[in-house]
């Protein structure tokens, strides 16, 4: 009896280590979710969205509910107070609140600068220091141009070019055209910083680099507009830069 118990007892503690915490119907309780820092002046107008004067004693915070480490629609406003500064309430944000708090409601290079930002924080923590990835323009010019270019990048130089289908190398005069994922940040911050028309991008969620770019840099030009296109993005290793590109 005395050698089943002790074994007994490490069974139970084995199992109990090894086991999620679980929760009613015993379902795994889900991690906390993190509070998104804030700026001051979105700390402000957070306070001023929920009805609290700057004077009010309680204090706001956002829960990041999708993850995604920026402020966006259903993520939570949580109120805190008293005492023990105890949750007195909580508001799930809509797009309108967003744009609100972070002061870019009728502003929309504001708030394509905003996402910029973020994708590009994101880019920078998570991007490989080899990849390849396809890139596509869409315009009005001759079909060559619009031919889909893989690009393959080492330690954030373009090492190889290639038009597709045919997988030929990219003419030597249209080296430009072959950009890394930095250049296309480049090219949005430009639009942005010169106050485009529009600018509207898309951004992929896991490692945030641009996926679909639209800029029109003014309304009263025509055919001057930018149109384009990520995909096919991999992560590459062994590769080794040619020389002369």
């Amino acid at each position: 009896m005395k050698t089943i118990i002790p074994a007994l007892l490490a069974a139970a503690t084995l199992t109990a280590c090894a086991a999620p915490p679980a929760g009613h119907g015993g379902n795994p309780i889900p991690p906390p979710l993190q509070t998104l820092p804030l700026t001051a002046t979105q700390d402000a107008n957070l306070r001023t969205l929920l009805g609290l004067l700057p004077s009010s004693p309680f204090t706001v915070a956002v829960l990041d509910r999708d993850a995604s480490y920026t402020l966006t629609a259903g993520d939570i406003a949580i109120t805190r107070g008293g005492v023990t500064n105890g949750e007195i309430s909580r508001r799930p944000l809509n797009r309108a609140d967003v744009d609100t708090i972070n002061g870019t409601a009728g502003n929309p290079l504001a708030e394509a600068a905003r996402q910029l930002q973020a994708a590009e924080a994101k880019w920078k923590q998570k991007r490989p220091q080899h990849y390849a990835y396809t890139l596509q323009r869409s315009c009005f010019c001759a079909p060559d141009y619009r031919k889909p270019i893989e690009i393959r990048v080492f330690k954030g130089k373009v090492q190889q070019a290639s038009l597709l289908p045919e997988n030929v190398p990219l003419p030597a005069e249209r080296k430009a055209e072959a950009l890394t994922i930095d250049g296309l940040f480049r090219m949005i911050h430009e639009a942005i910083d010169n106050k485009a028309a529009s600018v509207s991008v898309e951004y992929d969620s896991q490692y945030g680099y641009p996926t679909s770019i639209s800029i029109d840099r003014d309304q009263r030009m025509a055919d001057e507009e930018v149109y384009l296109s990520a995909s096919n993005f991999k992560i590459a290793s062994g590769l080794k830069p040619k020389q002369g590109w």
